[in-house]
C-alpha cells in the first residue's frame, strides 16, 4: 500500500482561516497608523507655519499674521503669511502654504482675532492664542490644538470622538 503524503481539507481551512485572520488584522492596523500619520502631519504643518511666522515677525520688525487660504475658513487647504500694515491697510503676502488634507476640516479660534493668528514682533505681545479644532469628516474624531502666547502647541486628547 502507498502512503500519499499532503494535507487534509481540514488543515488547509485552518491554515486559509488563520490567514484571513492576520490580513485583516494588518489592514486595520495599516489603516489606524495612516490616519494617526495623516494628524500629526497637520500637527507638525501647523507647528511649521507658527514657527516661521514667529521667525520673520523678529526679522521684519512687523507684525505678521496667518491667515486660512480657503475663504471658508478652512485651514485644511493652506496658510497664507501676511505682513501687517496698518498705515495702507496693504497686507503683502509673504509665503503661502499649499496644503491638501481632504477628510480634515481645520477651524481656528483665537482671542484677540477670531479667523487669523496675530503674530508680534515685541516678545511682550507675541502672538494671539487660541486654539485649532481638527475635525475628520470620515472618523468623526476631533482633535483640539491649543496655542499659547508664546507659541507652543499643545494637543488636548480628551473627548476628541464625536458621536
Amino acid at each position: 500500500m502507498i502512503k500519499v503524503n499532503g494535507f487534509t481539507l481540514i488543515e488547509m481551512l485552518f491554515t486559509l482561516m488563520f490567514i484571513a485572520v492576520l490580513s485583516l488584522f494588518s489592514v486595520t492596523s495599516a489603516s489606524f497608523l495612516v490616519h494617526k500619520n495623516e494628524q500629526q502631519t497637520i500637527v507638525d504643518e501647523i507647528k511649521t507655519a507658527i514657527q516661521y511666522a514667529k521667525t520673520q515677525a523678529v526679522s521684519l520688525g512687523h507684525p505678521v499674521s496667518l491667515s486660512p487660504n480657503d475663504k471658508e475658513l478652512n485651514w485644511s487647504k493652506g496658510v497664507i503669511l501676511t505682513r501687517m500694515q496698518s498705515k495702507t491697510g496693504n497686507n503683502p503676502v509673504l509665503y503661502q502654504w499649499n496644503w491638501h488634507h481632504p477628510r480634515w476640516d481645520i477651524t481656528w479660534a483665537g482671542m484677540n482675532s477670531p479667523h487669523k493668528i496675530i503674530l508680534s514682533n515685541n516678545p511682550v505681545s507675541a502672538i494671539s492664542n487660541g486654539h485649532f479644532v481638527l475635525f475628520n469628516t470620515r472618523t468623526k474624531e476631533r482633535v483640539e490644538l491649543i496655542l499659547n502666547r508664546l507659541g507652543r502647541i499643545r494637543i488636548n486628547q480628551r473627548n476628541n470622538l464625536i458621536t
